[in-house]
């Protein structure tokens, strides 16, 4: 179990030192807010999420929901649905995109690392 203590320890750490790169004008004013909002208080987990990163919080992946609607038989995800298949195929086709770019990026950089480290 992590102490309480050395969270807020740490928190106090990282507030300090982003005041200072807020101060040496590293950070300007709306970074250094946006940033401390997200920092937990207290040592409570925040819930806070920056709409830059989440613009559109009803197209996110959510599991229960996506259980929900393969209940529906009026939904896509349901297996009875005559339109099931293109959506499966839709999914898989995405998730594979996804794994894709994965494997693409890991690629590079292991490509990027060796040849940085041969100099």
């Amino acid at each position: 179990m992590v102490d309480p203590a050395q969270v807020n320890r740490s928190l106090s750490t990282i507030r300090t030192e982003l005041e200072f790169l807020q101060a040496s004008n590293v950070l300007n004013p709306a970074q250094f807010q946006s940033i401390m909002a997200q920092l937990p208080q207290n040592g409570q987990p925040s819930g806070y999420i920056d709409p830059r990163y989440n613009p559109n919080p009803q197209q996110q992946f959510d599991p229960s929901k996506m259980a929900q609607q393969a209940q529906d038989p009026g939904h896509p995800a349901n297996p009875q649905n005559p339109k099931h298949h293109e959506w499966a195929r839709n999914m898989a086709s995405k998730f594979g995109n996804a794994a894709m770019f994965g494997a693409g990026a890991t690629f590079g950089g292991d490509l990027v690392n060796d040849v940085m480290r041969k100099f």
